[in-house]
Order: C-alpha cells, then structure tokens, then sequence
C-alpha cells in the first residue's frame, strides 16, 4: 500500500492501531574530542651479492589506528557553592536522571555544562528569594498546585511499580487477542471512480479482456494506487472501510467486482488477487503493550477502589440558558431622514 502523492494514505484505507508534566529543556554544547594515534612498519630485505634468492620476508601491516582511551573523571561534592550555598553532588545527579537522554554526563565537558545551568537557576533562586517572591499569592498558588501534581503522580507510579502483572495474566490476555485476530488477509486491487456510470463501463471493458486491469486502473482510478494498477497489497477487512471489505469477502481468487460498490469515496471496482489466513503476531512482539495494557487497568481498578471508600460531594454545575439578544434598533427610513433635514 503506497502513500499518495501528498504523503497520505488513501483515505478509504485505515490503518492498524496497536498518555505528564512539562519537562524543562536545557541547552548543552556537546564537545568531544578523540586522539587517533597511528603506527607505521616499513621492513625490507637486504640484498646479498651471488647468494640464492631467499624466501620473501613477511610483510609487516600496519597497526590499526588505536582511540584514545575515555578520560576518567569523577563529579565532585558539591559540584559548586554559589554565594555560600552548595550544589550538592545529589541536586547534580538527580536532575541529569530527569532530563533522561536529553542531558549527557559522560565526559568533563558535558557535566561542567550541566554544572554551569545549575548556577544559573542558583542564582535565579537566590534572586526571587531577594524578592520575597515566596510570598507571592500566585506563586503560593503554583507551588501547591505543583506540589498536589507531583503527589498524585507519584502515587499513580509507586502503584504501576507494584501491580506489575503476572507473566500468565500476560499470556491469558495474549491468548485471548489472538483468538479474535483469526481471519482472512487479501491481497487485491481496485479501480476508484466517482460515478456509478463509470464504474459499469470499467467493468465492460474488464468482460472484454479481465487483463487490462492495471493498464484501467493507472487510466482511470482516481486513488494514490493507480500509478500501481490499483495494487493494495495484503490487508484484513478490519482495515477497510466496511463496503468494501464486504465486498471483497465476497469474491473468488482471480475475480473481480461485477457490480459497482459504493463507499463514501466513490465507485470501485475490485479485483481479488489472492488470499491467506491471518497471521498473528508473537508473543514476545505484543508482550510490552499487553503489559501496558494490563497495568493501567490494574491502577484503574486501584483508582476505583479509592473513590469507592471515600465520601465525595460534587456540587453541581449550574447551567443558565442564553437569553435572546435585544433585536437592534431599527434604522430610519430614508424617506423621514430627509423630512428632518429639511426641518
């Protein structure tokens, strides 16, 4: 199945399917440097005067080029006191594990440059704290909402970590996804036009010589497949709209539609290539998203359980209706304007 001509799959085609606080970015020069030392042997034979040729002497090769080794460093504690305050060794490694993949401490050059974005915010801290921005309404406000974030969430991950599920409850629910997976694939093509009409005279000419279909299709469809003759490739019925996954269905190996079928996009006319049943995949290949799936409806339940033992009162949003706007004034007749000018 081939994207059309804007990068979009057809739009008759659906694809197989199979959610978090802002993360601050920080801004990092990487610098790296490796040294490549290279040796060179040169051997060669002397030559002994009306002496026998002696056997060749074994060619010398040249030493790979070796890298130099990573310089070992170690972060200090702390990694830097800005106005009598430390920056502890903890402040540095926590947050380079928060920024994941995106902050690299690997050499001296990269931690000195997290170390540097720690002074910074330091020196922004002591600022606001200057500024007794702590005692700010709206910064109050932020900080708890931050902090009742960060409660809840840490609640929901301590839980995920304990009701990990079992590997039979992953297997069960493996078993059971793949039982309703069982079906058909086909492998066909297809004419797209935008008139019944057209789609019987197709097919009129399909009846005359069934062969002609690619040459049809690249004519006369209007789908991204045409360039292809029309080739879909292999697809399950759950991945067409239903029209035509019925239709095709209905078809025998080497056929095509001898009726138009209508879709929302258009009239098509359908050949079957070839079918095949479906194959599921593996374990090991759905295994990370059963298991997904599984831990969020544990902590679902986990969830449930707690509303369940709590007493909850909702008030109630109150919904006023929209009052009619006031009809506008209505403009002067021309004919009475003209009066009062004259006046």
């Amino acid at each position: 199945m081939k994207p059309n001509l804007f990068g979009h799959w057809p739009t008759f085609w659906k694809p197989r399917n199979m959610s978090k606080t802002n993360k601050m970015t920080l801004p990092l020069l990487a610098l790296s440097s490796a040294l490549l030392l290279s040796t060179t042997a040169i051997a060669a034979d002397d030559k002994k005067p009306e002496a026998a040729p002696a056997p060749a002497a074994p060619t010398t090769v040249p030493a790979k080029p070796v890298a130099a080794p990573a310089p070992t460093f170690t972060i200090p504690d702390p990694v830097a006191v800005v106005n009598g305050t430390p920056i502890s060794k903890v402040t540095f490694d926590q947050v380079a594990q928060r920024m994941g993949g995106r902050v690299k401490t690997d050499t001296p050059e990269a931690s000195k440059a997290l170390v540097d974005q720690l002074v910074i915010e330091e020196l922004l801290v002591q600022e606001a704290n200057k500024q007794k921005l702590v005692d700010d309404p709206e910064i109050k406000q932020q900080l708890a909402m931050v902090q009742r974030n960060l409660l809840a969430s840490t609640v929901v991950r301590r839980a995920m970590s304990a009701l990990a599920p079992s590997e039979e409850a992953i297997k069960k629910e493996y078993e059971t996804a793949v039982a309703a997976m069982k079906g058909k694939e086909y492998k066909a093509a297809h004419i797209l036009v935008d008139s019944e009409d057209k789609a019987k005279e197709v097919i009129a000419e399909l009846k005359k010589d069934s062969s002609k279909f690619a040459a049809l299709a690249k004519e006369k469809s209007s789908d991204s497949s045409a360039a292809n003759g029309g080739d879909l490739g292999w697809f399950s019925p759950s991945m067409m709209v239903p029209p035509f996954a019925e239709a095709v269905a209905k078809l025998e190996k080497g056929k095509f539609s001898e009726a138009p079928v209508k879709t929302p996009f258009g009239w098509h006319v359908i050949l079957l290539e070839d079918t095949r049943d479906a194959t599921p995949p593996s374990l090991d290949e759905l295994k990370p998203q059963i298991q997904q799936m599984l831990q969020s409806k544990m902590v679902n339940d986990y969830l449930e359980k707690l509303k369940s033992g709590a007493k909850i009162e909702v008030t109630e949003i109150k919904v006023s209706e929209a009052k009619p706007a006031a009809p506008a004034p209505e403009a002067a007749k021309p004919a009475a304007a003209a009066k009062e000018e004259k006046k």
